[in-house]
């Protein structure tokens, strides 16, 4: 058996039918933007559970970017 040393898997966002593929070691926040998408308009879920959005990104980390919806 062959082990990958020094490989990142990285990490990976979901919005919905899309997701994104990022290095570990970056904020949830950079990633966010680095996809071209506002980060103040998601709530973050990891296995279920909020996180603030300055969480850093760990390898084999999948996060569910939740849409907010607001209006008056």
């Amino acid at each position: 058996m062959h082990a990958a040393i020094g490989k990142t898997m990285g990490a990976r966002i979901i919005f919905g039918k899309d997701s994104v593929e990022v290095s570990a070691g970056i904020t949830v926040e950079k990633a966010v933007s680095s996809a071209g998408k506002l980060p103040d308009t998601y709530l973050y879920l990891l296995n279920g559970r909020p996180i603030p959005m300055t969480s850093t990104l760990d390898d084999g980390d999948v996060v569910e970017a939740v849409r907010i919806a607001s209006g008056g």
